[in-house]
């Protein structure tokens, strides 16, 4: 009885605990739901902002010297001194004397020919004689021939009045015609002496001609630098006998070097844009750029060679473009100067610019205003990514002028102030919140690449 009493007093509790558990449960307010936050992506962008820029292009060549001189006999002969400098790679200064040819047979010719002068002069003076004597010659025959005359008409008078006979006459005439013979034989020579004396001279000319002909040969003989040089080829021994036309070496020119330069035609057009204010339409008109391409003198030049390590930089000029383009690359040659390319070095320090070094050579144009660069890898198909004013991205079509390294010079497609993604994001969706944030260094890199070169750069001394 008593557990019977026990048991019903746990049903009160029971009962009072599963109501406070559904009144609990249909009178609970609806838990609240917190709606997730957009995240926004960190990206570091660049302000596009005009700035001054110095178009730049780059291309590679080998040096070679700006003048070569071929060492050629003009006269034949036995080679009798050979400068000890004369070899492979040594240095001479102009008019240094290279070879020395014999001169005898030259020496003897001159004086063969001094011979024929004085030969030709003393003819030409006993002709002087020759016309004097024969003028006074001329002169007592037409005195003669006077008295002969008159001799006659005196016979005539004395023949009408019976003195004389007619065979006197007859004489005396006969003696007339000899006399006129005579004054016309003296005549005759007298005229031909202009045309023996201008013969005369003709051959003393001739002679004197010969003579400074020999006097050239004899010149000849000595073979001098014509400039100071370096010995690219020597091949002559002395008592080697050479004949004319003969090839005794070669010389090359100290006083600048010359490297055609090959730039890709893509990247010479942009330059080209830039540099001599050339448009598309202009770049397919041969007329056009041959008038823009006058204008050479504007464009600046370095070139750099690098060597044991370290780079080397010489000033340049751009000087022609050069004649046919490359058939291999099919690339632009542009023809660039150094002025005295051994005057700078230094033994151990600095080399000097030798024939056959391949050298970098970059081309400057004159500063250009109000140019938009951006890093070149900032562009995806024609577009680059931008963060508008509510800080969304969008991407931007632009338009490039001129590609430089790692930077873009743009001609359209940005206004001023645009702020340009230069992080790689992943995922890139159009209208996805950033987070910007400026990035000084690729800013400052721009800035840097702008304006310097290899001129601005540090030459190793």
């Amino acid at each position: 009885m008593v557990s019977v009493i026990r048991r019903l007093l746990i049903v009160p509790p029971v009962v009072a605990g599963a109501a406070l558990v559904y009144f609990a449960a249909v009178n609970r307010e609806p838990p609240v739901r917190d709606l997730p936050k957009e995240a926004a992506t960190v990206a570091r962008f660049v302000v596009a902002e005009p700035q001054t820029f110095v178009p730049r292009v780059t291309g590679f060549g080998t040096v070679e010297p700006a003048r070569i001189w071929d060492a050629i006999a003009q006269v034949a002969g036995r080679v009798t001194y050979v400068n000890p400098a004369f070899v492979r790679g040594g240095f001479l200064t102009k008019d240094d004397v290279i070879i020395r040819l014999a001169p005898e047979d030259y020496e003897l010719e001159i004086a063969e020919t001094r011979a024929d002068i004085g030969s030709a002069a003393a003819d030409i003076e006993e002709l002087d004689l020759t016309r004097e004597t024969t003028e006074l010659s001329l002169q007592i025959e037409r005195n003669a021939l006077t008295l002969e005359e008159a001799e006659l008409t005196r016979q005539e008078t004395l023949l009408a009045r019976g003195v004389a006979t007619e065979t006197a006459v007859e004489q005396q005439k006969s003696a007339v015609l000899q006399q006129q013979s005579s004054v016309q034989n003296l005549e005759n020579q007298l005229a031909l002496i202009p045309a023996q004396r201008r013969a005369l001279e003709q051959s003393k000319a001739k002679a004197e001609v010969n003579l400074e002909i020999a006097k050239l040969n004899l010149d000849r003989t000595t073979i001098k630098a014509p400039f100071d040089a370096r010995v690219a080829e020597a091949d002559v021994e002395i008592d080697q006998y050479v004949a004319v036309g003969s090839t005794m070496g070669a010389l090359d020119g100290l006083d600048a070097a010359e490297i055609d330069v090959q730039i890709p035609p893509a990247l010479m057009a942009g330059f080209a844009r830039f540099a001599f204010a050339v448009t598309p339409e202009q770049l397919r008109d041969p007329g056009a750029i041959r008038d823009r391409f006058r204008r050479l003198d504007i464009l600046g030049a370095s070139v750099r060679v690098g060597f044991a390590g370290r780079g080397f930089v010489w000033p340049a000029s751009v000087t022609r473009i050069s004649d046919t383009v490359d058939p291999g690359t099919r690339s632009i040659g542009m023809i660039i100067t150094v002025d005295d390319p051994y005057g700078t070095r230094q033994p151990g320090r600095r080399p000097p610019l030798v024939k056959g070094m391949f050298a970098e050579v970059e081309l400057r144009a004159p500063p250009v205003e109000g140019v938009i660069l951006i890093p070149r890898n900032a562009i995806s198909n024609g577009r680059v990514k931008v963060a508008g004013d509510d800080n969304r991205l969008r991407f931007q079509d632009v338009a490039v002028a001129f590609e430089m390294g790692d930077i873009a010079a743009l001609e359209g497609g940005l206004e001023p102030g645009t702020r340009v993604i230069v992080s790689d994001l992943s995922p890139s969706i159009a209208g996805m919140l950033l987070r910007p944030v400026p990035d000084d260094g690729v800013a400052e890199r721009l800035s840097e690449v702008a304006l310097k070169g290899h001129a601005a750069g540090a030459a190793n001394p």
